[in-house]
């Protein structure tokens, strides 16, 4: 069953660092279908697709603490960020 994934506060912080992140840093996450990014508040959001809850979680936990310490030092959070994970029961696509 698909899951999505939203952060609505990425320390990353900026899609260049994002982009950096995902494109220089980090190997290709498993089983990613889409990501979606852009600033709210000047706050940076990301929505990510995947094919399932436990690839979403492995990513969470496995790569990107990781990553995120590799990418902004000593002010990396000590846990991923905060997000909300949605089973995907229905979706419609046009």
């Amino acid at each position: 069953m698909s899951y999505v994934t939203v952060v609505d506060d990425s320390p990353a912080g900026t899609i260049e660092n994002l982009d950096r992140l995902m494109n220089e840093i980090l190997p290709e996450p498993d089983r990613l279908v889409a990501r979606y990014a852009g600033t709210v508040d000047g706050k940076l959001c990301i929505v990510a697709v995947w094919d399932s809850r436990e690839h979403a979680e492995t990513f969470m936990k496995r790569d990107l603490g990781p990553g995120l310490r590799q990418l902004l030092g000593a002010a990396a959070p000590q846990s991923p960020p905060r997000s909300v994970g949605i089973e995907v029961e229905h979706s419609w696509v046009r």
